[in-house]
């Protein structure tokens, strides 16, 4: 198991999870991979892809455009590319003062990593670097 891989894991059901960490021990940190945010949770939000981010002055940009917003988050898509049947994202919150927002985040042990999917391109793997340095995780 490598950092950047997509597995199904047993959660509360088999859900897919991309890998944070490399197999150092009998527990792996992940993101779980999850759908999209429809426009109706997107309301008052501004979520930006994960290559949007990339860039600090486009990412800069965006925000200035948006204009006032309840909060920032990034969603890092995954698909067929990554082995996936249907398209999903890891998706992060920018940290914002006195808010705490829910994140995907888990620590799996590897017991329950059930089949491995497939693995990020370096560039899938820099956008989910970037989005969750800038979540501060």
């Amino acid at each position: 198991m490598h950092r950047g891989e997509l597995w199904w894991a047993q959660i509360d059901e088999k859900r897919p999870v991309v890998l944070l960490s490399s197999d150092a021990g009998p527990e792996v940190n992940a993101m779980q991979i999850v759908a999209p945010a429809t426009s109706a949770e997107k309301r008052g939000f501004l979520i930006m892809s994960g290559d949007q981010v990339i860039d600090a002055d486009n990412r800069r940009r965006i925000v200035a455009e948006a204009g006032p917003v309840q909060a920032v988050g990034i969603e890092v898509w995954f698909g067929s590319s990554e082995g996936l049947a249907e398209e999903g994202v890891v998706r992060v919150a920018l940290p914002l003062e006195g808010k705490i927002f829910c994140t995907w985040g888990l620590t799996v042990k590897e017991k329950f990593l059930i089949e491995r999917i497939g693995i990020c391109s370096p560039e899938k793997l820099h956008e989910l670097d970037v989005a969750m340095e800038l979540a501060g995780a």
